[in-house]
């Protein structure tokens, strides 16, 4: 019955992850108009780090990490936090919103070839099925008219976020260690954490064109914070959670579902149109989720 519970909790956990970074590349947009990019990552992880370790001393959870685990944690904060937004935010300036978003959804293709070459997983004609339906959903979603503009800016900036999911791919894999020894929150805070310390050369050359803090906006203070406390701070808890218990192949699944969430919001909220081809590209999506979760149920029982 518990087990049972943890999983519900781990889906609720990665749907809710779904939904705070489908927003985030709305939010990284609006922030960009006033800060540059890696500045953005780096005053992101600050928040979060602060966050973080507030809930450590508030629910007195361990925060001792061993000496060998060290260059584990060090090499998952490079790849996961530092490279990923450095090279996502950066993508960011050149390409949409929408395009950067349907480059992370093919994420469960990169996770599945890494797990079954390193952990050799049993991958089925089934599983790579779904994953090849979603991702033509994911192509779907995020047309216009059945066209992807793929003009040279664009290009640089979404080779720039292919990059950045690489990055979390590597992330993913040194977290399926860490994430077996640590309680999420102490390992979340400690990446967040040492971020920080190796955000400092990369920012250097952005500091003379940070604004002053009365020149910052409203809205791009509120989404800077958004951007902390949930995409990065509550968000990163619930992804660890959720590889543990229902592995990080079911997980990069349901990161698919990132750019629907972005073309909804950018809906709602920029009143960009919604074609009927990308609400087909919606629907592929989930039934490809649907069953991928089932099968790796049944793979894991």
């Amino acid at each position: 019955m518990g087990g049972q519970k943890e999983y519900q909790l781990a889906v609720l956990f990665i749907i809710l992850d779904v939904l705070f970074w489908g927003f985030s590349f709305i939010s990284t947009k609006v922030v960009l108009s006033q800060i540059p990019p890696v500045s953005i990552a780096f005053f992101r992880q600050i928040i979060a780090a602060s966050t973080l370790i507030m809930l450590v001393l508030f629910t007195r959870t361990s925060f001792k990490i061993g000496r060998r685990d060290m260059g584990y944690i060090v090499l998952a904060s490079f790849f996961g936090i530092v490279m990923y937004f450095s090279l996502e935010n950066t993508g960011l300036l050149y390409t949409t919103a929408s395009n950067a978003s349907m480059i992370v959804a093919a994420l469960p293709i990169f996770t599945l070839f890494a797990e079954a070459m390193l952990f050799r997983l049993k991958v089925t004609w089934k599983m790579i099925l779904c994953l090849i339906l979603s991702t033509i959903g994911v192509a779907l979603v995020v047309t216009v008219d059945g066209k992807v503009d793929l003009s040279s800016a664009r290009f640089f900036g979404n080779l720039l976020v292919m990059g950045a999911i690489i990055c979390w791919v590597f992330y993913t894999l040194l977290n399926r260690r860490l994430s077996e020894n640590y309680p999420c929150l102490a390992l979340t805070a400690a990446q967040s954490t040492v971020s920080i310390i190796l955000f400092i050369p990369l920012i250097i050359p952005e500091i003379e064109r940070w604004p002053a803090i009365s020149e910052i906006s409203l809205p791009v203070f509120a989404n800077l914070l958004f951007l902390g406390v949930f995409c990065s701070g509550f968000a990163y808890i619930f992804y660890i959670y959720a590889t543990r218990r229902l592995g990080a192949t079911v997980v990069s699944a349901f990161l698919n579902l990132i750019p629907v969430v972005t073309v909804v919001f950018g809906y709602l909220i920029l009143h960009d149109t919604l074609s009927w081809m990308q609400v087909l590209g919606m629907a592929l999506i989930m039934i490809a989720l649907y069953h991928l979760n089932r099968l790796m149920k049944r793979a894991q029982v």
